[in-house]
């Protein structure tokens, strides 16, 4: 018997060619009906018997477009109505939202042929895509995805270009930003003031590359400043271009083989590479042929030409027989926001030669980094391009609206709607104005894109940080406040829906502690609804307070304070003596010298005697530098002394520090970083242990930005294998601040179930 269905199938289904596929679909199972597009998803109603019903809810969960994600499919039987064909119908409006953007998608390989092509229409059209790739978050202003919601909105098709997308057998159905050389956006450039376009202008960016010049270049989510990166002194004027002394860059490859003779691959990070995210991957070097753009480190951050503007960059630079990777950084000045308009790359960086588009970015999005572990699990650093919009599944039922503020570096936000949080593109340091600015216009734009109306706002218990302060001017109703290692242990939580029973390991540079000092070296249990910190690195003073982010000798200072003479010996070609003085006073009588439990200052202090270097450029300079020396050495560690106190465990460093003062002494140097790695996994482990033995827990989460190391987060997967505890590490959001949003939400949903 026939009947009258409507079928609402929810996720990301708009931007990725679902309705092509429900029509050929429909077409193929001579059922008649329509699908449109809404806010809340797809709708679809169709005539069908149960049988055919059933056959075609089946093809769709099975066959749907590799792009799409299904999140849910209900079916109504709904008042009999009688189609006399199938049809796409307009998309519809609404005044809430609760379906799924696409994220910006990596050109395809059917794209790829066609620019490469000479008798395809778009040979060497930077603005190819089809349904199948291209921009998406980049240019949305409004859901539902349609081309009038878009910054495509102002280019009017041609009729081949009109053609294809009405066509519903085209791959470029419905796809948005469709467009071709007559009618679509095209790229200039200025040569001695003259405006040059399209191919003219490429080959001429081209040629400023191969003249050992820095150009910017903008693509999909920003500007991009590239150079070879084989050249010294272009890199070298890249960095004082950015100042950005030793900070790594990452490179741009054409295809995957261009960089296979020069940096270790594994078959995962491969497929990581060229899926359809096309992040920068964080590969391990064979040879020293990147210790321009990542020096003294031992990875190097590579990403594929992942748009056609990029492919048809390489292909023209081969044909020059120019085949070197590219310095391919973001496009901005040092810490500030990327660059996305046309004007503002012209007035800050009017002295190089700039490849500049007209299709508008509506949402700027840096590219997302990541490394993949020894056990082929990617762990994001940045979550951004190919990754945000797209949500974090709960389990969590709360029907309230959320706003997480996140920490204020390396900054992200999010929302929470019922089961599922969306959160931004990574912001950066809220320190810089600009990026406070970028802040609440993303605020702003993600508020009226998905149209949340927050009713709670989340925000880090720290008293004078901007995410806090700029969020409290929202005017959102209740406001409440969460300490920041608890927000880091509750985001792994999220991701592995864990409730309770958890033993929480939070490693970082610096965090407001409940204490009012400065934590970063913590271990917490998550029992009955209530967390406790129950271990902690006993405190040690900051002399100068965040000066010690830079001049990390002072940090070390304090450390080794109990072995003056060392310091002096140590310091003594490094460090004025009249500075070192000072700084043991400072500690003598605690002027500006907050207490602080943090491990991430602790890698400082090591990597200084482990390297002799004594000042940073950027945040965990020092710790990139003795990860790489950590794998020199693998045989034991340093032995961390815990002692049980009244209010839990205090982790001693008196030890660690006599047995680094006598291998430096004895010239062992060389081993000391990776004596002092295995250390710390040995007392996570051992720690882990005692306190599971004693509260009867067997999950154990580990966050913050010192879990970025690849060296540690290996060994201490390999180590807990065999401890009989399950251990989770963030994967879905970075273990840096740039999750700690999803860690404010998630603690308010579960810390809301008790009451």
């Amino acid at each position: 018997m026939i009947k009258t269905r409507k079928i609402l199938i929810n996720g990301i289904v708009q931007g990725v060619g679902f309705r092509p596929f429900i029509y050929s679909l429909a077409k193929k199972n001579k059922i008649n009906g329509y699908i449109s597009n809404t806010p809340d998803g797809v709708v679809i109603e169709i005539n069908a018997s149960d049988e055919k019903l059933k056959e075609f809810i089946d093809d769709i969960k099975n066959k749907k477009p590799p792009q799409s994600k299904i999140e849910s499919i209900e079916v109504l039987e709904v008042e009999s109505k009688k189609f006399s064909s199938f049809k796409i119908r307009k998309s519809v409006s609404g005044s809430t939202t609760t379906t799924l953007i696409p994220s910006d998608l990596a050109i395809c390989s059917d794209c790829i042929k066609d620019i490469l092509d000479p008798e395809n229409r778009r040979y060497l059209y930077p603005f190819t895509n089809c349904t199948n790739c291209g921009p998406r978050f980049s240019i949305i202003k409004k859901i539902p995805y349609d081309r009038k919601y878009t910054t495509m909105s102002c280019f009017k098709m041609c009729s081949k270009c009109k053609n294809e997308y009405e066509n519903p057998l085209d791959r470029r159905f419905h796809a948005q930003p469709n467009a071709c050389a007559r009618c679509g956006p095209e790229v200039w450039t200025l040569n001695n003031g003259k405006k040059i376009y399209g191919d003219e202008a490429i080959d001429f960016i081209v040629d400023k590359i191969i003249l050992k010049e820095i150009v910017l270049i903008k693509g999909l989510g920003g500007f991009h400043i590239a150079c070879d990166a084989f050249n010294e002194n272009a890199v070298r004027l890249l960095r004082n271009i950015k100042k950005r002394d030793f900070k790594p860059f990452a490179i741009m490859v054409d295809e995957v083989d261009d960089i296979l003779k020069m940096v270790y691959m594994t078959q995962v990070e491969k497929e990581l590479l060229v899926s359809s995210k096309a992040p920068i991957v964080m590969l391990r070097k064979k040879t020293k042929d990147f210790e321009f753009v990542a020096p003294q480190i031992d990875s190097v951050g590579v990403m594929i030409a992942y748009t056609p503007l990029h492919k048809i960059i390489f292909r023209k630079l081969k044909e020059k027989g120019f085949l070197n990777p590219l310095v391919m950084t973001s496009g901005n000045l040092k810490d500030e926001p990327l660059i996305k308009d046309n004007e503002k790359a012209k007035k800050m960086f009017g002295g190089l030669s700039i490849l500049y588009h007209n299709r508008d970015i509506h949402n700027r999005i840096d590219d997302s980094v990541c490394f993949v572990d020894d056990f082929n699990k990617i762990r994001l650093i940045r979550r951004a391009r190919g990754f945000v919009p797209e949500p974090i599944k709960l389990k969590t039922e709360y029907n309230n609206t959320i706003f997480a503020a996140g920490a204020d570096i390396k900054n992200s936000f999010a929302f929470y709607r019922p089961k599922e949080v969306i959160m931004s593109q990574y912001i950066g340091d809220l320190e810089i104005d600009e990026n406070r600015s970028f802040y609440i216009r993303t605020y702003n734009n993600m508020k009226n894109l998905f149209k949340f109306k927050p009713e709670i706002a989340l925000c880090d218990m720290h008293p004078d940080y901007y995410s806090k302060q700029i969020t409290e001017s929202f005017g959102i109703k209740k406001t409440f406040y969460l300490q920041h290692h608890i927000a880091h242990i509750f985001s792994v939580m999220a991701e592995n829906n864990l409730t309770d029973n958890v033993i929480g390991v939070a490693f970082d540079g610096t965090g407001y502690g409940l204490d009012g000092n400065i934590w970063g070296g913590e271990f917490f249990i998550v029992k009955n609804k209530k967390v406790s910190r129950v271990a902690h690195f006993d405190y040690f003073k900051l002399p100068g307070g965040d000066l010690v982010t830079k001049q990390i000798w002072r940090t070390m200072a304090s450390l080794f304070y109990k072995k003056q003479d060392f310091v002096n010996e140590f310091l003594k070609e490094k460090i004025d003596k009249s500075q070192i003085d000072i700084v043991f006073k400072m500690i003598d009588k605690n002027i500006n010298s907050p207490l602080s439990s943090s491990a991430g200052r602790i890698f400082d202090a090591i990597s200084v005697i482990a390297t002799g270097d004594v000042f940073a450029s950027f945040e965990a300079e020092g710790p990139m530098k003795i990860e790489k020396l950590a794998y020199e050495y693998t045989e034991r560690g340093y032995r961390f002394d815990i002692v049980n106190e009244k209010n839990g465990y205090k982790i001693l460093l008196d030890s660690v520090i006599d047995e680094i003062i006598k291998d430096f002494k004895t010239g062992n140097n060389k081993t000391i970083s990776a004596k002092f790695h295995i250390g710390v996994v040995d007392l996570i482990c051992n720690l882990s242990l005692i306190i599971s033995r004693e509260h009867n827990i067997k999950d154990i989460c580990l966050s913050g930005g010192v879990f970025q190391n690849r060296f540690l987060v290996n060994k201490l997967q390999t180590r807990m294998l065999k401890s009989g505890l399950n251990l989770y590490i963030n994967s879905l959001v970075p273990s840096n601040d740039g999750g700690i949003s999803l860690g404010q939400i998630y603690y308010h949903l579960i810390m809301s179930e008790k009451e």
